[in-house]
This record gives C-alpha cells, structure tokens and sequence, in this order.
C-alpha cells in the first residue's frame, strides 16, 4: 500500500521506524500529525501489510479521571462569559498569554 493511498498521512516507513525506537502513542502522534483514532488505523495497516504485531505504549490506555475531567477544555481552551469579563477591564475576543508559576496560573493580555 503507498503512501496516503488509503488512510490521511499514512506513512509505514516513518510509523515502522517510530515504533522501533520505542516511541509512545503521544510522540508518534504528534510526529505524525494524527489523531488517536487514526493511529490506531495505521497500526492495523503496517501490521497487516508487514504480517507482524506491534506494540505502542499508551495507545489503549484509558484516560485518567483527572484527564477526562479537563478533555472539555482541550478543543476550546479556556472561555469566560462576558458576565465574567465585565468588570476585569477585557472584553470578548482579546487574547492572553498564559503563565504558569508554582500553584497559580497568571494570564497576561497580549
């Protein structure tokens, strides 16, 4: 099968090499740009075509409660109703910059 021919960025040799290294689900969806769901499809293709089982750590592992809990703000980031911006002095659609010290999290206009 050639690249690309079946499933969006499929690539044997690279997801064949990344799994060699030992890489984890994680890594090798981001090196490849591809979703959970699509890397699991890709395995199934490099297995049937190579007639061989492969292993990726963390491609079945179930979400932690404390993962699922913030799943929700992944795709759409943070938002505040307008009600909550009220008397900040910002207003819908500004932007921010989010810093991270110790136990707080500081959001900084840009």
């Amino acid at each position: 099968m050639k690249k690309g021919s079946y499933s969006h960025n499929y690539n044997p040799e690279r997801l064949r090499q990344l799994i060699q290294e030992g890489r984890t689900a994680k890594e090798i969806m981001k090196d490849l740009k591809i979703s959970k769901y699509s890397l699991y499809e890709h395995l199934l293709m490099l297995q049937d075509e190579d007639r061989e089982l492969y292993t990726i750590d963390g491609l079945f592992d179930i979400p932690s409660e404390e993962e699922r809990k913030w799943m929700k703000y992944k795709k759409n980031g943070v938002i505040f109703s307008e009600r909550m911006l009220e008397f900040t002095g910002f207003k819908p659609g500004d932007a921010f910059e989010m810093v991270v010290e110790e136990d707080r999290v500081i959001l900084k206009k840009i």
